[in-house]
């Protein structure tokens, strides 16, 4: 008796397995171009359900190929019984038992074994009914390495061979499919960038269309913390330190104690609708920051915001915070507004802009255009009424605002960029500054007690705007810069030592190089520094 189960049985050709392997790759690379290029709902409907897909597509190595070894479990396996020898069906339940069979396990080839088992009568019975029947994998003998010939009068047959399906081509399979993913993913690059236009959810929308999280508008959270401040006692209206507008509707109050000096803070959470129990801290802040309720009662809050938006660059326009407060002593109480990038998948960038009590808004401005950086340091001169004709000037600097911007010199605007005037007059030290989005401040840092001035100060009339672009312009010839790094300049001119002697000179450096080149006043090359 001969058994043929699984003779018909014929491998697909292996370019076969190849095409599957190719599409299951394609279909991986899509997924993860997708997936990586766009935000995370794409990646979630689309690049998941494509990961799946290519892994039900891709071929998967088989026993017959040789990687995988056969296992025991606990399923029935098919068996013809051919010969079952046992010394009684009516002796003890177990008997030493044995079984001429043909196996035929699943998703393997037939062979055929001879063995001695502990076969329980039931199974023994069993087999006797039906010689086409199952045992328990524990019963069965594994793969013998000769398989048991149906001539007895001949030796064991040699064991099946496999050499149409070698180990190599079901290595090559998994290779195809990484390749051709690779390959897809690599090759497309940035587009795989989609723009969908996705449908509002409805959360985490504010009432002025900004991505702060409050439901209610800034002028309706100011007007809540007046309420607050209101219900407390009559010397809290004349004693605030800052009122801050957070994100997800969070408000905070900071009020200094007259008392003690110390300062008392209160938070209001928008999720709970409550205020929560006030606190106390040491703060080295005084009556000189603090300001009162009726300082702050002509600003609309509201419209400064969207004033706020209109003088940002439209990419920068996504409402974050806003803070009301004195930025030093006695100076004017600003509300200073931050927003952040429109677009979720740009990168991180911020920005600040000030408003005064007067609802007006600062400029916003680029400080590598040289032509509206000297009209508002001329401006901020006659607003502080400083002599733009005299030689008080000791240093004058303008830094660009754009990351990685290198820095010729510490001080007030490495940070934030925007313009410096560094003076001395017969009465005072001091410097006037202006940051893109605030307004100007003349900062005093002491009084010229002997009235006389520095040597090598300039008048600001007698620096050009023409000559700091044509040093620029020479740097950027000497050193290769790109003309998008055009703005992300630090160039100043005071008084420095060069080529041998003290003069006044212009000071210049730009990213990425950040290597500083000086120049004589008239804007000719000295050296490089």
């Amino acid at each position: 008796m001969s058994s043929d189960r699984g003779s018909d049985r014929s491998r697909p050709p292996a370019f076969r397995f190849a095409v599957r392997a190719a599409v299951a790759g394609a279909v991986l690379g899509c997924a993860v171009g997708l997936g990586a290029y766009n935000n995370w709902l794409v990646s979630l409907l689309v690049g998941v359900p494509l990961v799946i897909t290519a892994l039900v597509i891709s071929p998967r190595p088989r026993r017959i190929d040789g990687m995988l070894k056969a296992g025991q479990s606990r399923k029935q396996i098919p068996v013809t019984i051919e010969a079952l020898t046992r010394s009684s069906l009516d002796a003890s339940d177990v008997q030493p038992t044995l079984v001429t069979a043909t196996i035929s396990p699943p998703n393997d080839t037939d062979y055929r074994a001879r063995w001695l088992t502990a076969m329980p009568k039931p199974v023994a019975a069993t087999v006797l009914q039906d010689a086409d029947t199952t045992l328990p994998s524990a019963l069965i003998p594994p793969r013998p390495d000769t398989s048991l010939s149906y001539d007895a009068g001949l030796a064991p047959g040699k064991a099946t061979e496999f050499g149409n399906h070698p180990p190599n081509s079901t290595l090559l399979q998994p290779l195809i499919t990484i390749l051709v993913a690779v390959a897809l993913f690599v090759g497309v690059g940035d587009a795989w960038h989609i723009s969908v236009s996705l449908p509002d959810p409805g959360f985490g929308t504010t009432a002025d269309g900004d991505s702060d999280g409050s439901k209610r508008s800034a002028q309706e959270r100011v007007d809540g913390m007046l309420a607050k401040i209101g219900t407390l006692e009559p010397s809290a209206a004349t004693n605030i330190l800052s009122l801050s507008l957070g994100s997800y509707g969070s408000d905070n109050i900071s009020l200094l104690d007259s008392q003690t000096g110390e300062s008392i803070n209160l938070n209001y959470s928008e999720s709970s609708g409550d205020w929560g129990r006030a606190s106390r801290s040491t703060t080295p802040l005084r009556s000189g920051r603090t300001f009162r309720t009726d300082d702050i009662s002509r600003m609309s809050f509201t419209t400064i915001v969207d004033q706020m938006k209109a003088a940002l660059p439209e990419n920068v326009r996504a409402f974050e915070s806003m803070t009301i407060a004195r930025s030093e002593d006695d100076q004017p109480v600003l509300a200073t507004g931050t927003f952040h990038e429109v677009d979720e998948d740009a990168p991180n960038q911020t920005a600040s802009i000030q408003a005064n009590t007067d609802g007006a808004v600062a400029t916003w401005y680029q400080p590598g255009d040289f032509e509206t950086s000297f009209t508002l340091a001329r401006e901020a001169m006659n607003l502080f009424g400083i002599p733009i004709g005299q030689p008080i000037v000791n240093r004058f600097e303008i830094r660009g605002n754009l990351p990685s911007t290198p820095t010729v010199r510490a001080g007030d605007i490495q940070n934030s960029g925007g313009l410096l005037i560094d003076f001395t007059d017969r009465n005072v030290d001091a410097r006037v500054v202006q940051a893109p989005g605030s307004f100007p401040q003349l900062l005093v840092t002491g009084k010229n007690t002997n009235g006389r001035l520095p040597a090598g100060s300039v008048a600001f009339r007698d620096i050009s705007s023409a000559t700091f672009k044509t040093v620029r312009e020479d740097y950027m010839r000497r050193h290769g810069v790109d003309i998008f790094d055009r703005d992300a300049v630090d160039i100043q001119t005071s008084y420095e030592y060069a080529q041998d002697d003290y003069q006044t000179v212009i000071m210049i450096a730009m990213r990425p190089q950040a290597i500083t080149d000086y120049y004589s006043a008239q804007g000719v090359f000295l050296e490089t520094q």
